[in-house]
């Protein structure tokens, strides 16, 4: 593999680390560790069978697990979720592996009102999403979770009444993500292929989730992935809170919507409104083939959105005289209304920037480039809003389908 490091000068000339796992189609989790003092650097220290065709991973580095959820693509009828446990090296011991519906794309974390712990998983091609439990009453030895043993407690199956306009991807519900919502109460999922956005509410007692009626957006635009944002002055999670907004990316129409929710007093499902729709590529025309693919909050008042199939043409960049061709990053600033002013696009660092993460610091973006089988680190300035430069990469990880942060 083949790896770059920037040789720039460092504030603190001690050396701090910091893995990553990355996964790919070639079925395997890489395990990348970055390293920063004088210089950053970034290599592979280890790679494991992932035996899921992983889409999707989900990290608990507290509890020192990761979890890969797989599509099972190509001839596979089920897709898998499987649980490995990581040493302090980031190595992968794989420690349970069950079959799931087709298509694992997304999973996020809950609880109920006990405390109990769960896992939600987005199924694209088996048109579903699955609960796992991990509160195994056989449990003797006084601990309240098994994280390494999940159990299959729920599916849910969605039915597309007749197809959408797309008809190569609206040909049935695609359920493409899920994420928890600020209240911790609800579950929301975009359905790429239905052209609504599903909100399931949280069974306090039993973990179930409960569907909520559907809100439907603008037919043939495709909802992909969203994420809530709790703006300035806003009481995070209260009933009367009025400051909460949804952003949702849609990939078909290569737009991103900002929805104002309001939470009921009764704790009934919560409502949305659209505030404002825009272009994910601001005042610039969307390339022909475009597909937005990733949207996350990378600060208090802004956001970065990754496009697959978008190259243009950029600056050199630093240690470089030639031009960028690159896939694009779109970055916004968010208004306490909800709306969104386009800053900028930056290159992606390559091609078909599939998923990206910030890590907790929020001053560093780990983009996945699946077409070009690599991962790049940029450096972020939250305050202005702006990708400054490239710190480090490395190269021949397959198709890279997720990356994420182990901190």
């Amino acid at each position: 593999m083949a790896a770059f490091s920037n040789s720039s000068s460092h504030a603190n000339s001690s050396t701090v680390a910091t893995n990553l796992y990355v996964s790919s189609y070639e079925n395997k989790i890489t395990t990348l560790t970055l390293s920063r003092g004088p210089s950053y650097k970034l290599e592979a220290t280890s790679t494991t069978d992932s035996a899921c065709n992983p889409g999707w991973l989900v990290v608990d580095s507290e509890a020192r697990s990761l979890y890969c959820i797989g599509e099972g693509l190509g001839t596979s009828t089920q897709g898998a979720l499987s649980t490995f446990t990581a040493n302090s090296n980031g190595r992968l011991v794989r420690t349970s592996h069950d079959a799931t519906p087709l298509g694992g794309c997304s999973g996020v974390f809950f609880s109920n009102g006990a405390g109990a712990l769960f896992l939600a998983i987005a199924h694209y091609q088996g048109s579903a999403i699955s609960t796992w439990s991990f509160n195994h009453p056989s449990n003797t030895d006084g601990t309240k979770y098994e994280l390494n043993a999940p159990i299959l407690l729920q599916t849910i199956d969605f039915v597309l009444a007749k197809p959408g306009p797309n008809p190569i991807r609206q040909e049935a519900c695609h359920p493409h993500q899920v994420i928890l919502d600020p209240t911790g109460k609800f579950i929301i999922c975009p359905d790429l292929g239905a052209d609504v956005i599903r909100t399931l509410a949280i069974n306090d007692t039993n973990g179930m989730l409960e569907e909520c009626p559907a809100f439907s957006v603008a037919a043939g635009a495709g909802p992909r992935h969203a994420v809530f944002v709790s703006l300035p002055g806003s009481s995070k999670g209260l009933a009367e809170d009025k400051s909460v907004v949804l952003y949702v990316v849609f990939e078909l129409t290569n737009t991103i919507t900002s929805y104002k929710a309001t939470y009921l007093s009764d704790g009934g499902c919560p409502q949305f409104r659209e505030v404002e729709t825009s272009s994910t590529f601001g005042h610039h025309p969307v390339p022909t083939g475009a597909a937005a693919a990733e949207i996350s909050v990378a600060g208090p008042d802004t956001m970065i959105i990754s496009t697959r199939n978008s190259p243009l043409s950029f600056s050199a960049r630093p240690r470089s005289s030639r031009p960028v061709i690159s896939d694009t990053l779109s970055i916004f600033r968010l208004s306490p209304v909800g709306a969104l002013q386009f800053l900028e696009l930056c290159p992606a660092g390559g091609s078909f920037p599939r998923h990206f993460s910030v890590n907790k610091a929020g001053d560093l973006v780990a983009v996945g480039l699946q077409m070009s089988g690599r991962v790049v680190i940029l450096k972020w300035d939250a305050e202005q809003g702006k990708i400054l430069e490239p710190v480090a990469e490395i190269d021949g990880l397959g198709q890279v389908t997720c990356v994420v942060w182990d901190e």
